[in-house]
């Protein structure tokens, strides 16, 4: 599900127990999958009965059980995945979304009788109403014309801007209309022409939620389902501890010029999902202050506030998805405020961002704050 949109990649290996997540933003093309992936010498010790590892979406998945043994097998796992891009992958020409994509103002009948594509958008529209549009699945046109942000220096007129502005909307009935059907079957009516839309900020938390609701139709209680970083957990680990997932933060190196990998925090989970959306390796300085590559859907432009990582939890992996990646958009302060003023939600959330002296700071929520050692 890799693209040229804001797309989150992650590497983890098992050290001293530990998941270790690396909270990575890429603003470019899809790599060919042949991702870089560190192992430590203790991975070894997971029994090859406990465990399966492949490639999805561009990037890796990893499934590992607290159980004796695994009741699914590498096959399934991989054709489960391989339906889902069939859904939402816009990489796969055949798939729903490029159908869509492709199609003139009008509307279409698709079938997905696993309701991938159906539970995607759905829980997208209600992000985007939620954030008010900081979540948008239509706004490819913008990272697009940025030049995936290559080059933090790029210049673009208000023109130009405004064009591409155009093509972006995710109101229903508005921009789209859509009504699910029976067996498996919804309508898509496309009502502004050019729109294209791409799941990417979502869909891979979706595809992790989906393989561990297939782990527990298997009979598992204890898992640990993680795709390009997007991790959902329950139970306990093979040594009957909570699953431990590591968050890094950047740090430079004595030279100067070259960021290392950190450890911050290590969340401990019983059950639920996190997912972590930033750019707080690959960031640009203005004035000495961090900025990180994040277009902002309503103005256009790049953001120009200073959080750098955003990585959220929640009780299913495609809301921490979107929420993270909402969160970039919005910033610190109007973050808080959205916490605020959405308990219902129930999502805790780890911040990181640069100071107005260009140091990193972090905000934790109070049941963050619980997760973590």
């Amino acid at each position: 599900m890799c693209g040229n949109e804001i797309r989150k990649m992650q590497n983890w290996f098992d050290i001293n127990k530990i998941i270790f997540l690396s909270g990575l933003l890429f603003l470019s093309a899809c790599d060919d999958g042949s991702n870089n992936r560190d192992y430590h010498e203790d991975e070894t010790q997971i029994s090859t009965k406990q465990l399966i590892y492949g490639y999805t979406q561009g990037t890796t998945y990893t499934i590992i059980t607290g159980d004796d043994s695994l009741l699914v097998t590498k096959d399934e796992i991989d054709q489960l995945l391989a339906h889902f891009d069939t859904s939402l992958s816009s990489y796969i020409k055949p798939s729903i979304v490029s159908k869509f994509n492709k199609a003139p103002v009008g509307t279409y009948t698709f079938v997905d009788k696993n309701y991938f594509f159906q539970r995607c958008l759905e829980e997208s529209i209600e992000v985007y109403k939620n954030t008010q549009g900081a979540f948008n699945p239509s706004i490819y046109p913008l990272v697009a014309g940025w030049g995936f942000l290559k080059d933090p220096k790029i210049k673009m007129d208000q023109s130009k801007v405004d064009s591409l502005l155009l093509l972006v909307g995710f109101d229903t009935d508005v921009d789209f209309a859509y009504s699910r059907k029976e067996n498996g079957a919804f309508t898509l009516t496309k009502k502004k022409a050019n729109l294209k839309f791409d799941f990417n900020a979502i869909a891979q938390g979706l595809s992790v939620d989906e393989v561990a609701l297939y782990m527990e139709q298997k009979g598992h209680k204890n898992y640990f389902v993680e795709i390009g970083g997007e991790v959902k957990v329950k139970g306990r680990n093979r040594e009957g501890h909570f699953w431990r997932i590591g968050v890094d933060a950047p740090k430079e190196s004595n030279d100067g010029r070259e960021q290392v990998r950190d450890l911050t925090n290590v969340v401990n989970l019983r059950y639920g999902a996190v997912a972590t959306s930033g750019n707080y390796r690959k960031f640009y300085e203005k004035e000495g202050i961090k900025y990180s590559h994040t277009i902002d859907p309503m103005t256009g432009y790049p953001v120009q506030h200073t959080l750098l990582s955003a990585t959220v939890w929640s009780d299913n992996c495609a809301k921490a998805d979107a929420y993270a990646t909402a969160f970039m958009v919005m910033g610190v302060e109007d973050t808080k405020l959205f916490l605020e003023q959405h308990p219902e939600l129930k999502l805790e959330v780890l911040l990181i961002f640069s100071n107005d002296k260009g140091r990193m700071e972090k905000f934790y929520t109070p049941g963050m704050k619980r997760f973590l050692d």
